[in-house]
């Protein structure tokens, strides 16, 4: 029966400090070990991280010097709970980017990292190499607004907004993801997913990917194909080769032809589908001028089911 008692479990029994005495001594009977269903549900505090990095920022700095010359550090970004490589195992953690204080490059300096979990209560503070370049947010939002493909869309678009801004480390690279949203059915209608762009961080190498409305087939393919744009393998990339089986007949779904298709490798026949918002003119080309028995090689996002062509040869 739900009677609405809140119980109180100890964690980090070994820290001593002023905040642990102070609720020692005002709630003594919570005194319990966390149990294990509850740790993999903990997460550092978020306006506690905030503030801890608006300290840090400054006073990380211990030369004379470089505090003269006011080398610090500023957060961009709010903060973001997200899945993040750490010590090469994939943890849920928060995340928040750092630049330069007051760079007119709005290049990154580092990032914070706080882990979830088990390992709650531990930050890190991860700095870029000296000489390494790696672009913030506000540029990486900028190489996608002088991108002609994704120019041409904001144009016709000017209502599309941007969501949170994410930067992820995908086969070595880091990546910033930043999602479109427009609005379905007019003024008041419901927000959507329209587009992915993807940034590399490094180069500013954008890729971009439409989202079919209705379709979370293609919401959810969306960043791999971003990527696959910019020419970087996700481990969901697979180049199919083998004789055309059989293509069925095609439809329309979200304003785009559609049609399944089937590739014998030899070893079995492999469904895909050949979607118009994903490729090119030249690709259908390629697919309606082949004979049942021909060669065909696909590229092919292996991350759907059925399999999603990406180009067609």
């Amino acid at each position: 029966m739900k009677t609405g008692e809140v119980t109180g479990y100890l964690y980090n029994s070994g820290k001593t400090d002023y905040v642990r005495s102070f609720y020692d001594s005002m709630y003594s009977q919570w005194n319990q070990q966390l149990p294990s269903w509850l740790v993999p549900q903990l997460r550092y505090p978020e306006t506690y991280f905030n503030m801890q990095q608006n300290v840090y920022n400054f006073y990380f700095q211990t030369d004379p010097l470089q505090w003269q010359r006011n080398v610090f550090l500023q957060s961009t970004e709010d903060t973001r709970f997200i899945i993040t490589p750490i010590n090469g195992t994939l943890t849920w953690a928060a995340v928040r980017l750092v630049e330069i204080y007051n760079s007119p490059s709005q290049n990154l300096a580092g990032l914070y990292i706080a882990p979830a979990g088990a390992n709650t209560g531990q930050i890190y503070l991860i700095r870029f190499p000296e000489g390494t370049t790696i672009i913030g947010p506000n540029s990486a939002i900028s190489a996608v607004k002088t991108d002609p493909t994704v120019k041409g869309q904001l144009t016709l678009h000017p209502d599309w907004t941007t969501g949170n801004i994410l930067l992820y480390s995908v086969s070595g690279r880091l990546l910033y993801f930043i999602p479109y949203y427009g609005t379905q059915g007019g003024q008041g209608g419901l927000t959507v997913p329209v587009l992915m762009a993807v940034v590399n961080a490094q180069t500013k190498q954008v890729g971009s990917a439409s989202i079919a409305p209705n379709d979370p087939i293609s919401a959810g393919s969306a960043s791999a194909r971003a990527v696959a744009n910019i020419g970087i393998s996700t481990g969901t990339r697979a180049t199919v080769d083998g004789t055309l089986a059989y293509v069925h007949t095609s439809y329309v779904f979200g304003g785009y032809t559609r049609l399944v298709f089937g590739v014998n490798n030899g070893t079995q026949t492999i469904q895909i589908l050949a979607r118009a918002d994903v490729l090119t003119t030249a690709d259908f080309d390629n697919l309606n001028s082949k004979a049942i028995g021909a060669a065909i090689t696909v590229v092919a996002d292996t991350s759907t089911t059925p399999y999603t062509a990406l180009s067609i040869q």
